[in-house]
């Protein structure tokens, strides 16, 4: 049996190979496709095909059940003689309740398990994630592991363009009076690229005339690092839009301090509240 492992919710938007690689059990977000469950494609493709017909393309979402969490406790623990749970934002989602929940429902074995609150979500939370795989190959102890995940929130970001505002508000994570300004605003050919931090969504930077997500993007990264010399990992995440996130790569490829780790296609837990076609870089000082 080996001494640390860990687990998470599908909101991480962790890569494939990387759960398989690692034994990552993952919470599935339970998602309520309502009127669009009979289109073909995609989450996003659904959510494109509705809107062209004037139906509803909205979708709910729902965090894992304490049910689905024991069973991912269970069964990690009984590969590792202790996991580390790293949840979505307790703020975004009641995902990190309920794992706290489930740990309590497990009893002597709960203490086994040690819920994280990431505090962000999507490529983000992934990289707070890899950080922490990358403590366990250490073969750190997992306090100090606990304790370096804990003081790498501060360094950990994500920023996002989206391509329509109107899931801003339908999704609930933005006031309604705000996103209907955007809708306004992007109307005039006018983005805004956004912040998410410890849950909360706000404006960081007004782009006119933009053709594009990739390059506003970019260059608000670019701004925000460019006083530090430490290297950078990132994650870049979208909502089904690889042609902007294969571009979004391109421009960071020459920068030396940046290395990416992947790009990938974002779960609908935070995509059902973007909208398709949002990009988001995700990042984290080294």
């Amino acid at each position: 049996m080996k001494k640390i492992g860990i687990t998470t919710d599908s909101a991480s938007d962790l890569k494939e190979d990387i759960i398989k690689k690692f034994n990552i059990g993952v919470a599935k977000f339970h998602v309520d496709l309502q009127a669009i469950k009979d289109f073909s494609g995609n989450i996003f493709e659904k959510m494109r095909k509705a809107e062209e017909e004037g139906i509803n393309s909205e979708v709910k979402t729902s965090q894992p059940s304490i049910a689905e969490y024991i069973n991912v406790f269970k069964k990690a623990l009984e590969n590792f003689e202790e996991i580390i749970h790293v949840s979505v934002s307790s703020k975004v989602s009641g995902a990190y309740n309920s794992a706290m929940q489930a740990k309590r429902f497990l009893g002597k074995d709960g203490e086994r398990v040690h819920v994280l609150d990431s505090e962000t979500a999507s490529g983000a939370q992934a990289l707070l994630i890899v950080k922490a795989l990358e403590d366990i190959e250490k073969q750190l102890r997992i306090e100090e592991i606990i304790n370096n995940f804990n003081k790498r929130i501060k360094d950990t970001f994500l920023f996002f363009m989206y391509d329509n505002p109107k899931w801003l508000k339908s999704g609930g994570r933005f006031p309604s009076l705000a996103a209907l300004g955007l809708q306004k605003i992007r109307a005039m050919n006018i983005g805004i690229v956004m912040r998410e931090k410890g849950g909360v969504i706000r404006p960081m930077a007004v782009k006119k005339n933009i053709r594009g997500l990739a390059e506003p993007l970019f260059d608000e990264f670019k701004k925000f690092t460019r006083n530090t010399q430490k290297k950078i990992k990132v994650i870049i995440t979208h909502a089904d839009n690889p042609n902007e996130a294969k571009k979004l790569e391109t421009l960071l490829s020459p920068l030396q301090n940046v290395n990416v780790l992947y790009s990938s296609i974002m779960d609908i837990v935070l995509g059902a509240h973007a909208g398709p076609n949002t990009l988001l870089i995700n990042f984290i000082y080294e």
